[in-house]
């Protein structure tokens, strides 16, 4: 059988088709059908692996290589092959879904000529048999693979500064995703309720040691990675809430627990606490005792300073400035309804940081300093809330203190080791520091914990494949990235500095244009001035590519 990465590659027969791989088409008797390239090498590695599963990260490891994309990308490869083959998932002959680990051929698999002779000749072959034509090398391939993947998780880092972890591995064993929760009656407080009663369970199930949450990906053609499932409802009705709450094998989709919570409006956290340590049980897992004090404790005993909490995360996800500062009156608001509660300082100092960064203030260093003061006095009320150790991670970045904000975001890991964004802001902080090489794994990471990342997940690798100098890789993410925030200033600038690398001037002219749109007035110096970036000489590089927009 051919090697993936070898030289000109033989026809292959796999079941009735011919696959040509050097022209990334197959053939049968009465039919030609050219295939994407990427569709062509993810059925390559499936024909040297027939019969044998190949999970989902070699797939997208060997198609895309360097390039991290969604699980999405590697899904649509799937269905393209399988509608070419005349395939089906449900009832599959050629391409067979693995649940919880990828995809395996079924088909026989037979190398040939495959002139249009030979093609004529062969009788068309009823359903693949069971029969597998794979020769030893089949085997040293798998090891290799094996032991490559191996390598790549587990790299030693031979410098003596500390960067974050490379790369982890999502457990197999012990993988939880919860869904969003649904409104019953969809009126506003009610889902509030359900979006906060969703966070705080990710939240509290995030710090066990043995277990994994992974967050979903919006798209429903996106299968959940994880082993299992909660799905959840709320009720409201006058001053009474009512939850309830499913456990479900992802593979089976058998459910394996049931429970509905009906109580006094005023027990929402003895709610929320029962749910987390209920489906603690279902999980039978094994919880150390500091753990199970912390799912007995809640954030805050109050209700008023809950919903105010609840509608200040609201509007600072929306990362506008108006709705920035809007959040920041529901933060306040909530901490004077309850002064020891540390995730409202959390989300103030976010609000701050937010106004140095997008320059929504004319006084940017004290919006920082207000930032480190509130992010600072959340970890002293509560050092157990990780969204704390990644607002001082956040914040000490901006300081350029990037050595003491990796150490925050890693204590951060330590109290939730499923934290997407500390791996993202970890790999973020590694291309400032001029080692955007460390970057890629980190954003492994969060990808493989956050199904449904947002744009800045993708700005972090663009701007990472744009300093190693690999500019296809840099163009595909910075365009993932554009997609889901086309107004993104940051975004647009890569991408200037993209097609200034590139020589693109058509590209480099519509880009500066977009700049000056987005930001009247665009001074490069002053956006470089609070910019994080650290390395001289990959400031120097966008000083230059920045100069063409005030020329």
């Amino acid at each position: 059988m051919p090697e993936l990465n070898g030289g000109p590659k033989a026809p292959i027969r796999i079941g009735s088709w011919w696959f040509h791989p050097e022209l990334n088409r197959l053939r049968d008797g009465n039919s030609v059908i050219h295939l994407e390239p990427k569709a062509a090498l993810a059925l390559m590695l499936l024909v040297e692996r027939a019969g044998v599963p190949v999970t989902r990260q070699e797939l997208l490891d060997s198609v895309w290589k360097d390039v991290v994309v969604s699980d999405d990308a590697l899904t649509q490869v799937i269905i393209k092959l399988r509608k070419a083959l005349g395939d089906s998932s449900r009832d599959p002959h050629y391409i067979k879904t693995i649940p919880k680990r990828g995809y395996c051929l079924l088909a026989d698999v037979q190398t040939g000529t495959g002139s249009a002779d030979t093609l004529n000749e062969q009788p068309r072959q009823g359903l693949p048999g069971t029969n597998r034509y794979l020769v030893p090398g089949m085997a040293i391939l798998a090891i290799v693979l094996a032991a490559s993947m191996l390598g790549y998780l587990f790299i030693d880092d031979p410098s003596p500064a500390y960067r974050g972890p490379v790369e982890v591995a999502v457990t197999e064993g012990a993988t939880l995703t919860i869904m969003p929760f649904e409104a019953i009656s969809e009126n506003e407080r009610e889902r509030r309720f359900a979006r906060g009663m969703r966070a705080d369970l990710i939240t509290d199930l995030s710090g066990l040691p043995d277990l994994t949450v992974i967050n979903p990906s919006i798209s429903k053609a996106v299968p959940v990675a994880a082993r299992y499932q909660v799905y959840g409802n709320v009720q409201q009705v006058g001053e009474l809430i009512s939850v309830h709450i499913r456990l479900v094998e992802t593979a089976s989709q058998r459910q394996l627990w049931s429970q509905r919570y009906e109580r006094a409006l005023d027990d929402i956290f003895q709610v929320q606490h029962s749910i987390s340590r209920d489906v603690v049980d279902q999980l039978t897992l094994e919880v150390p005792a500091a753990n199970l004090e912390r799912l007995a404790s809640r954030y805050t005993p109050n209700l008023l300073a809950y919903e105010d909490f609840l509608r200040g995360q609201a509007d600072l996800l929306l990362r506008e400035r108006e709705a920035n500062t809007t959040a920041r009156h529901w933060y306040r608001q909530a901490i004077q309804h309850d002064p020891n509660f540390a995730r409202a300082f959390a989300g103030l100092a976010l609000s701050y940081a937010a106004d140095f960064r997008n320059h929504w203030t004319d006084d940017g260093e004290k919006a920082l300093r207000q930032a480190q003061e509130m992010a600072q006095t959340g970890a002293q009320i509560d050092p157990e809330i990780a969204e704390v150790y990644w607002v001082l991670g956040y914040v000490t970045a901006q300081f350029k203190q990037h050595e003491e904000a990796l150490a925050h975001l890693q204590r951060e890991l330590e109290v939730d080791h499923s934290y997407a964004d500390a791996y993202a802001l970890m790999g973020g902080i590694n291309t400032y520091l001029g080692r955007p090489d460390f970057t890629i794994g980190q954003l492994r990471s969060a990808l493989r914990l956050n199904q449904n990342a947002g744009y800045l997940y993708y700005l972090i690798l663009g701007r990472a494949y744009y300093f190693m100098g690999k500019y296809e890789q840099a163009l595909i993410n910075l365009n993932e990235s554009l997609a889901r925030n086309p107004t993104h200033l940051e975004t647009h600038i890569y991408l200037l500095a993209t097609a200034v690398a590139q020589q693109d001037t058509d590209t480099a002219d519509w880009e500066i244009e977009e700049i000056r749109i987005i930001e009247p007035g665009f001074e490069g110096n002053r956006w470089l001035e609070t910019y994080p970036m650290t390395d001289g000489d990959q400031r120097k590089m966008l000083a230059d590519v920045l100069a063409r927009v005030e020329s």
